[in-house]
């Protein structure tokens, strides 16, 4: 059973994605464990089904492909107070092509996915929910688009420096480098440029 500490934080959080008063009961909390996960550990690996409705309470996570050379190519990044599930058709009840790893120790509460979206979709604010969570989901995608198609690799830096502060203090730089499309090489030409070395 979860402490009050932890069912509010769960109250808080998907609020914020219904946009509503949620109506909670004993059932929601109880489909949720908590669960430390160590820097470096896999939390999903390619060609896995990917089965869980994560909140991460604090820490990090990073998505990832690799490519045919080997290379890394990171897709997204999930971190404290939010909400990492599938919300792609192609992705639920299917093998994914991406991994997801943690990048510091981090401590989550961790539900069945199918469990959690029969849960929501039983309810008019847990459709909500899983509206706010698609909506979000869209807009970081139509963002990072327009930055890709937009900005050159001194824009993109910028940008996500303002929209994510706290992170670049956390983050390796070859992840940020590779998170924003360039080598490293690059990302540190553009710090010395900035003078943010």
């Amino acid at each position: 059973m979860l402490s009050e500490h932890y069912t509010k934080y769960i109250t808080s959080i998907l609020t914020r994605y219904a946009n509503t008063d949620i109506e909670t009961n004993n059932h929601l909390f109880e489909l949720f464990k908590l669960k430390k996960i160590k820097k470096g550990q896999s939390y999903l690996q390619h060609s896995n089904l990917w089965e869980t409705f994560t909140l991460v309470v604090k820490g990090m996570f990073r998505l990832y492909y690799i490519d045919e050379s080997g290379r890394e190519h990171t897709k997204g990044l999930f971190y404290d107070d939010q909400v990492m599930a599938p919300c792609a058709p192609s992705v639920i009840g299917y093998p994914v092509n991406f991994s997801i790893e943690t990048i510091e120790d981090t401590e989550v509460l961790s539900a069945d996915y199918g469990n959690m979206r029969t849960f929501l979709e039983s309810t008019t604010w847990g459709q909500y929910v899983l509206i706010g969570l698609l909506e979000t989901v869209l807009n970081e995608k139509v963002e990072r688009e327009h930055d890709w198609l937009n900005l050159d690799a001194e824009a993109r830096y910028l940008r996500f420096l303002s929209r994510c502060p706290d992170l670049s203090g956390r983050l390796p730089l070859y992840i940020i480098a590779n998170f924003l499309g360039m080598t490293d090489v690059t990302l540190s030409r553009l710090r010395k440029k900035l003078d943010l070395t």
